[in-house]
């Protein structure tokens, strides 16, 4: 009888734990589609979904200028800051007549199937070219089911100041 009943919990415990390792793995793959979903809309200019991807205002979106870039923005500007703030609709409108194009690599999804946060390296490019580069962060909720984005955090340096070191593989 001792015998079944612990193979009754061990049963029960092995299940629960495949079940939210399932449903992690789901969450983890919205998350992913909404990157993806993120850096499609800037290219193919699609601001209804690009703005379905953003959780109702108010969105934290703020950067910081890194140093060799903001230096030498001090130098033109001697009121130059080396932080701001914005809105995802205020970024969507200024880059939405470039032809630009966002790339997102190392991306690290920490979610528990309520909230979220995705780390990434980002890079923005015109024609090309490689503009800036950071490291970039968002905070997501799921909310009526859907994974949205709350916050937008990032550093940012200008290619021609500073360039991106390759990664070295190890």
């Amino acid at each position: 009888m001792k015998t079944r009943i612990l193979l009754f919990v061990t049963f029960l415990l092995f299940s629960n734990n495949s079940f939210s390792q399932n449903k992690t793995s789901e969450d983890k793959k919205q998350i992913q589609l909404i990157i993806n979903t993120f850096m499609n809309c800037l290219t193919k200019k699609d601001s209804t979904k690009f703005y379905s991807l953003f959780h109702s205002d108010p969105v934290v979106w703020a950067g910081v200028t890194k140093h060799k870039t903001f230096s030498q923005e001090l130098k033109k500007d001697g009121n130059a800051k080396d932080s701001f703030r914005s809105d995802y609709k205020s970024f969507y409108r200024y880059f939405y007549d470039k032809p630009i194009e966002e790339k997102f690599s190392n991306i690290k999804i920490l979610e528990d199937g309520y909230i979220a946060t995705v780390i990434f390296d980002y890079s923005f490019w015109e024609k090309g070219t490689k503009m800036n580069w950071g490291k970039e962060s968002w905070a997501m909720i799921k909310a009526d089911g859907k994974w949205k984005i709350t916050s937008v955090i990032f550093s940012t340096e200008d290619e021609a100041i500073n360039p991106e070191r390759p990664i070295k593989n190890k």
